[in-house]
């Protein structure tokens, strides 16, 4: 048995073919980074956009501007692309 992801509409192109995917997001940079995992990401199968609501976006900056209490430290390795991959 599959799992199956309901379709909703798509905002750009207006077909029905667009799902939730769930992806972790990150916000500020340096010292102020903060990852947020599990934002739900509009992906349409159509037309190949992918976009966060308006709702999806104002909790994001919800989380920025309360990250003292809504977040909790946590190491995590970081690659640098440019060392690791031959130029372009």
């Amino acid at each position: 048995m599959t799992k199956q992801t309901a379709t909703i509409q798509c905002e750009q192109c207006g077909h029905d073919s667009a799902r939730i995917r769930r992806v972790p997001q990150t916000l500020g940079k340096g010292e102020d980074l903060i990852v947020v995992e599990n934002v739900p990401l509009v992906a349409c199968r159509n037309c190949g956009e992918s976009y966060f609501t308006a709702d999806t976006l104002h909790h994001l900056e919800h989380i920025r501007s309360t990250r003292e209490t809504s977040t909790s430290p946590r190491q995590i390795p970081v690659a640098n692309f440019e060392a690791l991959v031959p130029a372009l």
